[in-house]
């Protein structure tokens, strides 16, 4: 099977089932009907005269998407088996809205998700998140896996292996979040370039600037997206964001069925958050992206 391990505006990069990688240019049929390759994408490629084709871009299947700056629904990744969302608890800080839109991303596109919560080395230090709280709001009350990672000490590395073998996963983060790291501390042999914090802003900066497809063997591959500074979702439709939030699920049955769970009486969802069964903020942040219009952050 041959894949798109990355596209760029001069063409892509295939990725052939025996691990050799060949630069290809894309046919104007291919933009016509997909408008542009992705990562991930499984393509019918030939070759003429020494220069590789790619002619067609079979079906996607469980893809990675967010509405870009320009308001355009964005697809990311495709033929993804699982979404990672990676976030470190300190440099850069952690930001719950991001999290909350990837998640929310992957759900929507029924696609299982993981959270990551990175250079767990650093818990206890000025600014850090809480590594124990946020397992609790994601992992026992949402539902998700939750692991805890650190490239510097080793932590977390062997469930993190265990978590990918098998699958083709996207990574998903913000920049310098340590997406690239954790790659590199399960396959140092990769050598990939891995970014650092800007100390005046205390945001990453991008070492990836294109979704990339790294198999690692054993049916396993990795997709590192770019690290992204906004994931907007606006390409939900509002009446559908309430089935992206998973905990959402576990409050029962609301009193009116077309329910969005804001002020409405008899709703079941903003008892759960009264008896703390649903954390408030991830409530607050499903209210800001049902009345957001363009908003990114």
């Amino acid at each position: 099977m041959t894949r798109i391990a990355s596209s760029g505006k001069r063409g892509v990069t295939l990725l052939f089932s025996d691990g050799r990688t060949e630069k290809a240019r894309v046919s104007s049929n291919v933009f016509r009907k997909f408008k542009n390759p992705v990562c991930g994408d499984t393509a019918k490629a030939v070759n003429k005269q020494g220069v590789w084709y790619v002619e067609e871009i079979l079906n996607r299947k469980g893809c990675l998407e967010r509405t870009s700056p320009v308001g355009r629904r964005q697809v990311l990744a495709a033929n993804i088996d699982l979404v990672v969302v990676v976030a470190s608890i300190a440099s850069p800080p952690l930001r719950r809205g991001f999290i909350d839109r990837a998640l929310a991303s992957a759900d929507w596109n029924r696609l299982p998700a993981a959270l990551v919560l990175n250079k767990i080395d650093l818990a206890g230090s000025k600014g850090a998140a809480s590594p124990e709280n946020l397992e609790r709001i994601y992992g026992r009350l949402a539902g998700y896996t939750v692991l805890k990672t650190s490239a510097v000490t080793g932590e977390g590395m062997e469930e993190f292996k265990a978590l990918i073998a098998g699958r083709t996963v996207a990574l998903a983060g913000i920049s310098a979040a340590g997406k690239t790291s954790l790659i590199q501390a399960i396959h140092p042999e990769l050598n990939l370039r891995v970014g650092a914090v800007n100390e005046k802003t205390t945001k990453g900066r991008h070492t990836t600037v294109s979704a990339r497809l790294i198999p690692l063997g054993e049916n396993t591959f990795l997709m590192d997206t770019p690290g992204l500074r906004a994931f907007s979702v606006d390409h939900i439709p509002k009446a559908e964001l309430k089935f992206c939030f998973a905990e959402f699920d576990s409050a029962g049955a609301c009193k009116f069925r077309d329910c969005l769970h804001e002020t409405e009486p008899g709703c079941a969802v903003l008892e759960a958050v009264q008896k703390g069964l649903i954390d408030k903020d991830r409530h607050l942040s499903y209210l800001k992206l049902l009345h957001e219009e363009n908003t990114y952050s």
